[in-house]
Parts: C-alpha cells; sequence; structure tokens
C-alpha cells in the first residue's frame, strides 16, 4: 500500500494542500494553529492505482498540553508508515527554527522528502526573501505550491507519482467505497466516539483523551471485517447550534458531521452512559431521523455505572427515544473492548433491514386483514380506501399505498400502515420505514 505523508509544523498549509491533492474538502481548514486534531486519510487515483495521501496533526515543538503532546506522538508514529513525506514549510513567513527542528526529526525517520514551500502566490517575493533559506534545512530544491489558489498542485502531485515509482512502492487497487456499507458515528462531545470508532478498527486513528470535542474533521476508514466492507467515519461532537459561533472551527466541525451523516447508511448515535440521554442527544437522533438514516443507540462507558443504572437507561429509551424505537440498544465499554462484537451484529441487523424488500403479494396479503378491522377516514365524498401495496424503494423501506384520495391520509393511517408492516411482514430492525399514499390511477 503506497502511503504519502504530509508533515510540517502548524498552521503552514498542510490540511488545504491535503484537499487539494484529494480533490475534496475532507479537513476543517482555518486560520488558527493546530486545527487538525486527527490523522487523516484519503485515496488518491492516478493511472498507475490509488495512494493513500495522510494529513497529520502538525509537530508541536513542546507540547502545552497532553492533547498536544499525543498529536505529536501520533504524528511521529504515522512517519515510521510512511513511503514518502511532503515536509510543508511556509513560503511567505520563511524558515524559523521550529522547521529546523522538524527537519531534524525527519533526517531520523529515513523516508524519502519532498520538500513543498506552500503559500507562494507571490513567486517573486517568495524567490527573493524565502527561497534561499529553504536550502539549509538539506532536502534540495522546494516544490513551490499555493494550495489555497491552486498553484503548482498539479505539478506537485505528479513529482509524488514520479517519487513513488523510483521508489518501486507498490499502488492499490481503485478502492470501491460505494459498495461499502457506510456508518457515521455521531454524538455530543466526549460521549466515546472515537473510542468506539477505535475499538472497532482495532487502532487508533481518532485521539482520544479527556478534552471535550478532541475530534473536530471527519475521519473514516474503510475496512474488511468477517468479509463485509464497511467505511466508518468517526464525527466532531455535535454541539447545540446555539452554543456554536458561526464560522468557527466548531461550526465547521458541526457541519461536516451533518454531511457525514448524510452520505451514510446508518447512523451509531453514542451517549454517554454516565451522563443519560439529554436534549442535545434527542436532537441527534430527530435529525438521524429526519434524514432517514438506520440508526443504533450505544450507551458508552458502562464499565463505570452500575446494572441498576443500566436498567434506567433501558427505560430512559423507550420514552425519551421512542420516535426511533425500532433501533436495536447496545451497551458498551470502548476502553476495554466490552459490548464491540454485539455493536457489529446490530450494525449489521440494521443494514440488512434498511436494505430490505418484500413482496407485494405478502404485503397486500397483510394489509387486507388489517385493513378491514381498522377505522379509515371518511369525508363527505365517501371513506377512505387503500386498494393495494407496494415497495417502491430500500435504503429506507419505502412503501406506496395506492388509495382513492391522498388529501385524507392521515399521520394515523400512515403509522396504522407502518405497525403492520412492522409488526406482521418484517420488524425491520434499526430502519426507519416510510409510507407514501398515491391516487390509483383509472384505467
Amino acid at each position: 500500500m503506497a502511503m504519502v505523508v504530509i508533515v510540517g509544523k502548524p498552521n503552514v498549509g498542510k490540511s488545504t494542500l491535503f484537499n487539494r491533492l484529494a480533490g475534496q474538502r475532507r479537513n476543517i481548514v482555518d486560520d488558527e494553529p493546530g486545527v487538525t486534531r486527527d490523522i487523516v486519510y484519503a485515496r488518491v487515483s492516478c493511472d498507475r492505482g490509488t495512494f493513500t495521501l495522510v494529513d497529520t496533526c502538525g509537530f508541536f515543538d513542546l507540547p502545552q498540553s497532553e492533547l498536544e503532546g499525543k498529536m505529536k506522538r501520533k504524528t511521529e508514529e504515522m512517519l515510521k508508515s510512511a513511503d514518502l513525506l511532503l515536509f510543508v514549510v511556509d513560503g511567505q513567513g520563511g524558515i524559523t527554527p521550529w522547521d529546523e527542528d522538524v527537519a531534524q526529526t525527519l533526517r531520523k525517520v529515513n523516508v524519502p522528502i519532498l520538500l513543498v514551500a506552500n503559500k507562494t502566490e507571490n513567486r517573486e517575493k517568495y524567490e527573493r526573501n524565502v527561497l534561499p533559506e529553504t536550502y539549509k534545512l538539506g532536502f534540495g530544491d522546494p516544490i513551490p505550491v499555493s494550495a489555497e489558489h491552486n498553484i503548482g498542485v498539479g505539478q506537485l502531485l505528479e513529482r509524488v507519482i514520479e517519487k513513488l515509482v523510483e521508489l518501486e512502492v507498490e499502488f492499490d487497487e481503485p478502492a470501491d467505497e460505494e459498495t461499502a456499507v457506510k456508518v457515521a458515528i455521531l454524538g455530543k462531545p466526549n460521549a466515546g466516539k472515537s473510542s468506539i470508532f477505535n475499538a472497532i478498527l482495532g487502532m487508533e486513528r481518532s485521539l482520544v483523551t479527556e478534552v471535550p470535542g478532541t475530534t473536530r474533521d471527519t475521519v473514516d476508514e474503510l475496512v474488511e471485517l468477517d468479509g463485509k466492507r464497511y467505511l466508518f467515519v468517526d464525527t466532531a461532537g455535535l454541539r447545540r447550534p446555539a452554543r456554536v459561533e458561526m464560522k468557527t472551527v466548531e461550526s465547521y466541525g458541526n457541519l461536516r458531521a451533518i454531511r457525514a451523516l448524510e452520505r451514510s447508511d446508518i447512523a451509531v448515535i453514542v451517549v454517554d452512559a454516565t451522563v443519560g440521554i439529554t436534549h442535545q442527544d434527542q436532537r441527534l437522533a430527530s435529525l438521524v431521523q429526519r434524514k432517514r438514516k438506520a440508526s443504533v443507540v450505544v450507551f458508552n462507558k458502562v464499565d463505570l455505572i452500575d446494572l441498576e443504572r443500566i436498567e434506567e437507561l433501558r427505560q430512559a429509551y423507550t420514552t425519551k427515544l421512542r420516535f426511533i424505537s425500532y433501533s436495536p440498544v447496545v451497551f458498551t465499554s470502548a476502553v476495554d473492548g466490552n459490548g464491540i462484537s454485539t455493536l457489529m451484529q446490530a450494525i449489521d441487523q440494521s443494514c440488512a433491514s434498511f436494505m430490505r424488500r418484500v413482496s407485494t403479494s405478502v404485503l397486500n396479503a397483510v394489509m387486507e386483514r388489517v385493513l378491514t378491522v381498522v377505522p379509515l377516514p371518511r369525508s363527505k365524498k365517501g371513506s377512505f380506501k387503500v386498494y393495494y401495496v407496494t415497495q417502491s424503494s430500500t435504503r429506507p423501506p419505502t412503501f406506496v399505498a395506492f388509495c382513492n384520495d391522498p388529501r385524507l391520509a392521515n399521520s394515523a393511517v400512515e403509522r396504522t400502515l407502518e405497525n403492520a408492516i412492522r409488526r406482521y411482514v418484517d420488524p425491520f430492525i434499526g430502519s426507519p420505514v416510510l409510507v407514501l399514499f398515491r391516487r390509483r390511477r383509472r384505467r
């Protein structure tokens, strides 16, 4: 597997360059140093196949906190797995002692390096003031780019491919993410989403600390488990919109999490078992329902509570999250791996329901019995009638009831048909069921 890792001190434009090379906006980009807190991956395609591009957290010279220390250690660990390093420096601000410290660290890793000077849109000023300084780093001629303005990025990509070929690194076959089950891991900050993400993958991809909101970017991983392909996405903790200022790192994180939900099949809603179901958890579950995604509810950190509390959480689920009562409930302790296998079974069950299709004959045999005993709406022109029901699509399972007047189909009728389908046809555990009404065409 060919792997190219982007490194450098914070705020030299690594994430902007990563987004340009990846061809999509995967990372949050902001003027605040150290915005990227996770190792973020993307697959870049070329005529020789694909390679993995990695954006790192940035080198902190003297970490000022547990978080910064862990970010630095993760970056250093990632260097050992790389086939090629892109060492990014600031083509406007020039070379600093911090860059020299990073260069000294990279030389010890013994991995080929391409030096990249970013923010060089003013080429004349760069060549006069900064270019001469870059040679003291000892990595030869830098490749000038302006990631923000998309200048020189194509040439950099060509140089990366040439270098990988020169190193005789094997490229990957194009990865087909479309066939994978897409799972978004959602929840409030510090509910344990990243711990669950890492426990599933068996590796530390997302940063895990006691600091709420450690994950800011969406971090995804395409994996194969027991012969099935999954695309897991760990998201930033969703905060209440009223508590998040616009155009801040947190607001971008919220937006990325919502986009991750929109492209997913299944949402794993993580609730902190030590806190219980809050209004924010309810809002998140409501969002998942409105987006019509399959769902699994996870109460994490059960190692910190007793059996009586677990039963209280079960009762709270039936009342506070009754609008997604079809979701399986799993209790986990991600730090020691308890409940993770049960979670995977619940994900598979929800996925199967989300994509299930039933025959029209079975549907109508059930509806014929149900509709004879259920009172239906009436109008001055007569009674509401359902002639037949058919399933029109999956993801989620969608059923169309052909009737005489769709305007008479109120929410009670919709619930009656959904409940009948779940009770007599299939429970569709983990999946929403959508019922639509259409007027039957006269022949």
